[in-house]
């Protein structure tokens, strides 16, 4: 449950994640090498709210993965402050920390793509056991059950991961995130990180992808998410992170980073960003 006060008879939240002056390098206490530039994150603070579903955009090699990998305690040297409901996220069990945020990666590859789905979404429970314990409970299946069904994966489950398309593998990492989370219990404060989910994905998955995403936030699931099709991050998202150059330059609403001034300036594209009933479309100019 995330804690709320009243200020002057406002009610006010504190953050599920708060981001304090962030500064990272990937050689920090090393020598620079001579005439090579070394990529740095550089002062970043932000926070996110319960429920907040946000887009972090920006062009290849801007700080987006490297930010969320910190979030995620995939990496450490870090300067600043990372606060997960008000705690900093070093002095959280990692097994604690895993049973209330999750990260989805862009590669499959350290996964076992010769397990059965099913088998393979009891891996989300070890979180939830104790270091010495490798039998799963009747409690892990159910919880495994129901997140089949809330990602609607029941015809996936008794394949072969390796046999799934792009697609479909994409929902059944989603739905391990939900193993992990645990379905069965609130959601409420608990945070999703996914890097990159709609590479090479058909259409029609992509959609699929975002709109169990947005009913996963009608739950009170947070969501952060790279991505770099602009048209689903102005309908989807809440808010959006845009970086250049290890730096946060905005953050803000997403039709507020998402415009026609920011497209030219950061992505060097002329466009015409339509607002049809708050749907918007972005139509991209020829040069």
């Amino acid at each position: 449950m995330v804690f709320r006060f009243e200020v002057n008879g406002v009610c006010k939240v504190n953050p599920v994640l708060k981001l304090d002056d962030i500064n990272f390098s990937y050689n920090e206490g090393k020598k620079k090498p001579a005439g090579k530039n070394i990529f740095e994150l550089k002062n970043i603070s932000f926070e996110v709210n319960e429920a907040d579903f946000i887009s972090i955009i920006g062009k290849n090699g801007s700080g987006k993965s490297t930010l969320v990998k910190l979030i995620a305690k995939i990496l450490l040297g870090y300067s600043g402050n990372i606060l997960y409901k008000e705690k900093e996220i070093h002095s959280i069990d990692r097994k604690e920390y895993s049973r209330n945020v999750s990260y989805l990666p862009q590669s499959t590859a350290s996964f076992n793509e010769d397990l059965i789905v099913r088998e393979f979404l009891l891996l989300g429970r070890y979180a939830h056991k104790q270091f010495i314990d490798f039998r799963f409970s009747e409690e892990d299946k159910y919880v495994v059950s129901e997140s089949i069904k809330e990602t609607s994966i029941d015809e996936l489950a008794e394949k072969r991961f390796h046999e799934l398309s792009g697609g479909e593998k994409q929902k059944v990492l989603i739905t391990l995130s939900l193993v992990q989370l645990d379905i069965t219990k609130s959601l409420e404060g608990k945070l999703l990180i996914i890097d990159e989910p709609l590479t090479y994905l058909d259409v029609n998955y992509q959609f699929e992808i975002f709109n169990i995403l947005k009913e996963l936030r009608e739950k009170k699931l947070t969501i952060m998410i790279i991505i770099h099709d602009l048209n689903l991050a102005l309908r989807f998202s809440s808010k959006t992170i845009l970086m250049n150059n290890g730096e946060m330059i905005k953050y803000s609403d997403s039709d507020k980073v998402i415009t026609e001034e920011i497209l030219k300036e950061h992505f060097l594209i002329e466009s015409r960003i339509h607002n049809i009933d708050k749907n918007y479309f972005i139509n991209y100019l020829p040069r």
